[in-house]
């Protein structure tokens, strides 16, 4: 479902396929799943997810499932990240774009589904 999404390059606010950003891939996805979310970027908000996430339209959730959202620690900022098996996760870096990597690779410090 998300294939067509590998290979997209990295984008400063980007939300479309022309380039995204980690919250850009995540607001599409959404938007692929019928659920759209808020996109807190153009309000100026801060960039923590768990205090974004109603505003936003996601809610956390106490464990891992497939098809959520990652908050990720990346280099000591936030990351978002997709869930697409029980080990694996869609996202978008700044060097690659959108990829699919291990889910262990990273410190997930909270998941969160559509509210």
């Amino acid at each position: 479902m998300y294939s067509d999404l590998i290979g997209i390059p990295y984008k400063i606010r980007g939300r479309d396929e022309s380039g995204l950003d980690c919250f850009g891939l995540i607001w599409l996805i959404a938007q692929r799943n019928g659920t759209p979310i808020k996109d807190p970027v153009c309000k100026g908000f801060d960039p923590s997810l768990v205090k974004l996430a109603n505003y936003i339209g996601l809610r956390q959730i106490e464990e891992f499932r497939v098809n959520c959202v990652l908050e990720i620690i990346k280099d000591g900022r936030l990351h978002l990240g997709y869930s697409i098996d029980k080990d694996r996760m869609i996202h978008c870096t700044h060097n690659e774009g959108v990829i699919v990597e291990d889910i262990n690779l990273y410190n997930i410090k909270g998941y969160y589904k559509w509210a």
